[in-house]
């Protein structure tokens, strides 16, 4: 196992420095490819490469020797192109396996522009000819690291136009564990798409429910419709495609259109998926007031 040499893309994002964490503790070489590598923590068995995904040219070093790839990379207007100069690139060097970070929403037909983008690279992926496995995870716990936690630090709220909608929120910790597990032994998952959720789906009611009763502190919930989260948005500075595409996404589970429950993580680690209890105390303190 130890022999293998894995190639991670977006080494320094979420998931990606999580990833990067478990290969190193492992003691597998990994190549950590980043646009930034000088922002990187060293680790023993990690080598940081800088790349850009636009340029095929840089992509030949990333991949060299390397067994298997994690795909990921942030949505920009040239996305799908990057993603498949690295499929591409990959397919030359005789990369044996991709793991790709997708869209639990993923179609290449889809009204919502992250899901038909992260739609038709995966179908690029599956005519490239390299065995590969998808990962599809839906809203991720992780996020709530930024505006939300924000909110509750200085007004004890939570802003968000879902209503009662539901979402099975997954730990991004979950999301690396998996990827760990399938880069290590690729063969079982073959072709497989996962759909990675928490065990349980939840609204923001009780995920402010939830944060109250860890942090002892009264966090409450602020029921926008959409027009509302809209001009909160704007005027955070969000981009008008970014917010566009996250009222969508909003209106999808503020219509109960979300709240399906996946036992994917359970059946890849063999353990079950982290709670928003489980991140919320291992993330208390970015919450308390």
């Amino acid at each position: 196992m130890q022999n293998k040499k894995i190639t991670v893309f977006s080494a320094t994002g979420k998931i990606g420095s999580e990833l990067i964490g478990l290969l190193s503790a492992a003691g597998i070489q990994t190549i950590a490819v980043s646009r930034n590598p000088e922002k990187a923590i060293r680790m023993p068995c990690v080598q940081w490469v800088q790349a850009d995904m636009s340029s095929r040219e840089s992509l030949y070093k990333t991949m060299e020797d390397a067994d298997s790839v994690f795909l990921l990379s942030g949505h920009s207007h040239g996305f799908v192109e990057e993603q498949s100069n690295v499929i591409s690139v990959a397919r030359e060097l005789g990369i044996k396996h991709i793991v790709k970070l997708s869209s639990a929403a993923a179609d290449k037909d889809s009204p919502f522009l992250i899901a038909r983008v992260h739609g038709e690279v995966e179908e690029i992926l599956r005519n490239a000819g390299i065995t590969h496995t998808l990962l599809r995870p839906t809203g991720m716990m992780q996020n709530w690291l930024g505006e939300l936690a924000h909110s509750v630090k200085t007004e004890g709220k939570i802003y968000d136009a879902t209503g009662e909608g539901k979402r099975a929120y997954v730990d991004i910790r979950d999301i690396a564990e998996v990827a760990f597990r399938i880069l290590l032994q690729p063969e079982p998952h073959a072709g497989h798409s996962y759909f990675l959720t928490g065990g349980t789906a939840v609204n923001y009611g009780e995920v402010a429910e939830t944060i109250s009763r860890i942090t002892n502190q009264n966090v409450s919930f602020v029921s926008l419709n959409i027009e509302e989260l809209r001009q909160r948005m704007q005027q955070q500075g969000k981009p008008e495609w970014v917010i566009n595409t996250l009222l969508a996404y909003t209106q999808l589970q503020r219509d109960g259109k979300t709240a399906t429950v996946s036992t994917d993580v359970e059946t890849v680690l063999h353990q079950p998926a982290r709670t928003i209890e489980d991140f919320f105390r291992d993330y208390k303190n970015a919450f308390l007031k």
